[in-house]
């Protein structure tokens, strides 16, 4: 069973203050977990991940294993910046580095080291067919992407 943020959260806080927590620090208790090989449940934020997973949607990461290095997975990574991201992957760069971008990107790939690759997000194996089609499509999915971008802004 995943381990809620909240609690380690509340505990840096306290119980009683309601206040939006910068991905530095929510990332880096996930990060912690997930190294600990407990799996996290975190409500994605942003649009880069549409049409797949909506701001404010509930995403399930466990502790990545060598064979959730796959093309069309969804992973939790670290840049050589340091930012935390939930993106998919999409290719290989070599032996030590992948290329995840985020559904909701026409444009914009990040390189990633393997070793900061730290969790997979689980999703059905029709998901992830259907993530590949729209990977696909990634050179005519600039338009339906506006629309979507558009009709899920908050």
């Amino acid at each position: 069973m995943p381990r809620r943020l909240n609690f380690r959260i509340r505990q840096f806080l306290g119980n009683n203050v309601m206040q939006t927590i910068a991905n530095n620090i929510l990332f880096g208790a996930a990060h912690e977990e997930l190294s600990e090989g407990r799996s996290v449940l975190i409500r994605v934020q942003g649009q880069s991940m549409l049409p797949f997973f909506r701001s404010g949607a509930k995403v399930r990461i466990e502790p990545l294993r060598e064979e959730d290095i796959r093309r069309g997975n969804v992973l939790f990574a670290q840049t050589d910046e340091g930012h935390y991201l939930i993106h998919r992957l999409i290719g290989f760069e070599g032996e030590d580095r992948v290329t995840l971008m985020g559904d909701g990107n026409y444009v914009g790939t990040e390189s990633i080291a393997r070793a900061r690759l730290f969790g997979c997000v689980r999703i059905s194996a029709l998901h992830r067919w259907l993530a590949l089609g729209w990977v696909a499509l990634r050179p005519v999915r600039k338009i339906p992407l506006i629309i979507l971008h558009k009709v899920c802004r908050k």
